[in-house]
């Protein structure tokens, strides 16, 4: 009878709505809408031949679901490389499982890298490969 009483307290409880719930939730839907994030433009070659930029998040978001798709390995962290607004490289942290190989990981995640940054910016000049690439492991999970 006890927990009767408790199981019909606790249905209560959750389905009473929280008194000014939905303000603050429009209140934080709003401040959310209005934070902007800053995004450095890199170099890349339209279709014509012609100059054409590229938003460092926009290669951030695609590598991190080309990278977070590896069996066991997560995107943490990536900068990129170059000058002149021009992509020469990247440093890319990931996020491994235990037990897998780790240098064979660590190509893939290059190639990878590789094959995204010329995706989405076209020949990179100078070319720079793989080589260009570092990658780190910076953690390591159980997953």
């Amino acid at each position: 009878m006890t927990e009767d009483i408790l199981r019909r307290a606790a249905a209560e409880a959750r389905s009473a709505p929280e008194p000014g719930w939905v303000d603050i939730s429009a209140h934080i839907q709003q401040k959310l809408r209005s934070v902007t994030r800053r995004s450095r433009p890199i170099l890349a070659e339209a279709d014509s031949g012609g100059p054409l930029y590229v938003a460092d998040h926009v290669l951030v978001s695609q590598l991190r679901v080309a990278i977070n798709a590896l069996p066991g390995c997560e995107l943490s962290r990536v900068s990129f490389v170059g000058e002149d607004g021009r992509a020469t490289g990247a440093v890319v942290e990931v996020i491994a499982s235990y037990g897998q190989d780790l240098a064979a990981l660590g190509e893939q995640v290059k190639a990878i890298t590789f094959e995204v940054i010329t995706d989405l910016l076209g020949p990179v000049e100078p070319p720079f490969g793989t080589d260009g690439i570092d990658v780190t492991i910076t953690d390591l999970n159980d997953r």
